[in-house]
């Protein structure tokens, strides 16, 4: 995964949206939009659109606004960088693998929400 993916669920959860809500609101599928937040494309040609909904600017969702994520990291307690780590150092297969489970486990606590 990477820094635009982890941003963009990040932004999303924040506004308490699901993925289906940002697509319908951007103008694409559940699908493309799973795409950009798992890392597997990138949101070119939606930026504007993503930049405008999440109220940021598309430098800070393409990772370019270090500032920003910079005051993020400080605001993770050092277990969570400990996790972040592991997960960066994971291959393509074992961070799949995380965001499989990560996902389930987000779905079955909005149910039980």
């Amino acid at each position: 995964m990477n820094i635009t993916a982890l941003r963009l669920r990040d932004l999303r959860e924040k506004k308490g949206l699901s993925q289906n809500d940002v697509a319908k609101l951007i103008g694409v599928t559940r699908a493309a939009y799973n795409k950009y937040e798992c890392g597997v494309s990138r949101p070119v040609r939606k930026l504007e659109e993503l930049s405008a909904l999440f109220k940021v600017s598309a430098d800070y969702i393409l990772g370019r606004d270090e500032t920003s994520f910079e005051n993020e990291l400080k605001a993770i307690p050092s277990h969570e960088h400990s996790q972040i780590r592991k997960y960066l150092n994971l291959s393509e297969e074992g961070r799949l693998m995380v965001d499989i489970m990560l996902n389930a486990v987000c779905e079955r606590e909005k149910r039980i929400d």
